[in-house]
C-alpha cells in the first residue's frame, strides 16, 4: 500500500512527491545539511525536546540557521502528527544550506519535516544479537548529525556481505562509534560509554539515565582491546533502542550470547518508554 503521508516544505504540508530541492542547494551540492531523527507513539513524539535541542546545537556548529523557531518547528511535527494519524511513525527534519548562486556559498536554508509508518526491527535480533564489521576511521564533525554518511554508504555493501549489521569506527587504538549508533560494554555491573569524537545521542542520554538506578557508569575513552574482550556489548539509536552485539570483526563478544545485564537493561528501557509517553499523553 502506498504511503499517502503528508509532509512539511517550506511552509506547506505536501504529498513526499511535491518535495523538490534545486539542483544547485549546498546540502546537495557540498553535504551542508543537518538533520534529526526521532519515533513517534500516535501524536507523542518521543523525546522530542531532546531531539530539538541537538538539531539545534548541530545547527550552532554548522553555522546554519534554522527557517523556523524551535516552537515553530514543534507545532509543525504536532499538526503532521495529528494530519497523518499514524499509530506508530517517524519524523525526520532537515534543513539544508539552500540553493547557491556560485555552487559553492549557502543560500537561503530549506526545511523540510517527514513523517512516515515505522516499524521497529524484527524481534529476532534482538534475542540472538547482531554483529559490527570494524573499520579504521574517525567521523568529520562527530558531534554534528549532518547528511555526510558517505564513509558508511561506501562500507555497506562489505559489512553486508559478512552477515554485519553496521561498521564500528576506531581510530589510534580508541573506539568512537558506529556509523548510525553509540556504543557501550559491561565490566561485572559497571556499565562503559564514551563521549569524546562521538555524537551525544539521545537515546544514549536517555539510556543512561534509565540505567542509573541498575548499574556503576563511568563514561571514559573506550580502547578498541578491551571493547574485544568485554562480556556484554550493545549499541543505541532512535530506531535500535538497546540492541545487544554479540560479534565484532571476527572476535566473539563473551560467550557470544546476549548477556544478561544487557537484557535487564532493554526491558527497562522499554518501560522508560512508555513511562514517558504516558506522561506525555496525559500532560
Amino acid at each position: 500500500m502506498a504511503n499517502t503521508s503528508l509532509h512539511y516544505f517550506n511552509g506547506k504540508y505536501v504529498p513526499k512527491d511535491e518535495i523538490k530541492l534545486s539542483i544547485d542547494d549546498v546540502g546537495i551540492l557540498r553535504g551542508y545539511a543537518i538533520f534529526d531523527f526521532f519515533k513517534a507513539r500516535g501524536v507523542t513524539p518521543i523525546f522530542i525536546e531532546d531531539h530539538l535541542a541537538r538539531l539545534t546545537g548541530s545547527a550552532q556548529q554548522m553555522n546554519l540557521r534554522l527557517p523556523l523557531s524551535l516552537g515553530e518547528i514543534e507545532d509543525v511535527i504536532h499538526v503532521l502528527l495529528s494530519k497523518n494519524a499514524l499509530a506508530y511513525s517517524s519524523i525526520k527534519v532537515i534543513v539544508t544550506g539552500g540553493e547557491s548562486a556560485d555552487g559553492f556559498s549557502p543560500g537561503k536554508p530549506q526545511i523540510i519535516i517527514l513523517n512516515n509508518p515505522f516499524s521497529d526491527p524484527p524481534e529476532a535480533i534482538y534475542k540472538s544479537g547482531v554483529s559490527l564489521m570494524l573499520h579504521e576511521y574517525l567521523r568529520d564533525l562527530p558531534q554534528v548529525k549532518s547528511t555526510a554518511y558517505a564513509r558508511a554508504l561506501s562500507l555497506q555493501a562489505e559489512w553486508n556481505d559478512a552477515g554485519h549489521i553496521d561498521v564500528l569506527y576506531h581510530q589510534n587504538g580508541l573506539v568512537s562509534e558506529v556509523s548510525r549508533s553509540n556504543v557501550y560494554y559491561f565490566e561485572g555491573d559497571t556499565l562503559r560509554t564514551n563521549v569524546v569524537d562521538v555524537l551525544q545521542g539521545v537515546t544514549r542520554k536517555n539510556v543512561l539515565k534509565c540505567a542509573e538506578e541498575l548499574f556503576n557508569i563511568q563514561i571514559a575513552p573506550i580502547e578498541l582491546s578491551s571493547l574485544l574482550a568485554a562480556e556484554e556489548v550493545f549499541i543505541t539509536s532512535s530506531t535500535k533502542k538497546v540492541l545487544p552485539i554479540v560479534r565484532i570483526g571476527e572476535q566473539p563478544i563473551g560467550d557470544g550470547q546476549v548477556g544478561g545485564r544487557t537484557k535487564k537493561l532493554m526491558m527497562a528501557f522499554e518501560s522508560y518508554i512508555d513511562k514517558y509517553v504516558a506522561v506525555k499523553q496525559c500532560s
